[in-house]
């Protein structure tokens, strides 16, 4: 609930700031360096709620349960866009002559923001996989519950887990993105025998075989 709050103030803080940048840009009533001492003051409220929401979600990553760093080549890819993104415009809106450089330390505020929130994620594995008694949680953007009770059949191949739902839908987890890759996967083969989900004969064959050597 903090977490959710935080998040949402500060993309109100951002919005609010925004307009205020474009309501001067077409009718200007403040300097370049009154303006940038506002945009200071949003920024530096935008950083502490992006790291309150952070600190909470922390909290909740570092409770006393077995836990599996898990990040994906989409988790960096978009995080990455988006810090160059921002980046990008903000030296392109700073370089202009006309009042539309009021923009650039937004871009620079979030741009900044983003890359600081990516570095404290990966460094405490704040994307990861949890093992549970009847449900695997996957943390990424969202997080997603996986119950066995849900499964009709887990499949494994080139190093991928597929867990196939009874309605159809799937989810998946890539081994290589995994770390401690061969007590991960004891567990995860664990928790399918424990849960009776059917694991097709080739698939039981593959994780065997990796888990014997």
């Amino acid at each position: 609930m903090k977490s959710a709050l935080a998040s949402i103030g500060k993309n109100l803080i951002l919005i609010a700031i925004l307009l205020f940048s474009a309501l001067n840009y077409v009718s200007p009533s403040y300097s370049w360096k009154e303006i940038v001492s506002l945009q200071i003051l949003a920024g530096l409220t935008y950083v502490f709620l992006s790291c309150y929401e952070y600190l909470n979600a922390n909290y909740k990553a570092s409770l006393p349960v077995q836990r599996y760093p898990y990040f994906t080549s989409s988790f960096f890819m978009f995080r990455f866009l988006k810090v160059g993104v921002f980046l990008s415009f903000a030296i392109l809106l700073l370089l202009s002559k006309s009042q539309v450089k009021y923009l650039a330390p937004i871009c620079f505020m979030i741009s900044g923001t983003e890359l600081l929130i990516t570095v404290l994620k990966f460094r405490k594995g704040l994307c990861f996989v949890n093992i549970y008694a009847n449900y695997i949680l996957i943390m990424q953007q969202r997080a997603m519950k996986v119950f066995a009770t849900e499964l009709m059949i887990v499949e494994f191949r080139h190093g991928i887990f597929y867990f196939i739902k009874k309605n159809h839908k799937s989810l998946q987890i890539n081994l290589e993105h995994i770390h401690e890759k061969e007590l991960f996967l004891n567990s995860i083969h664990a928790w399918i025998l424990r849960n009776h989900v059917m694991l097709s004969e080739e698939s039981r064959s593959k994780i065997e075989e990796l888990i014997a050597h």
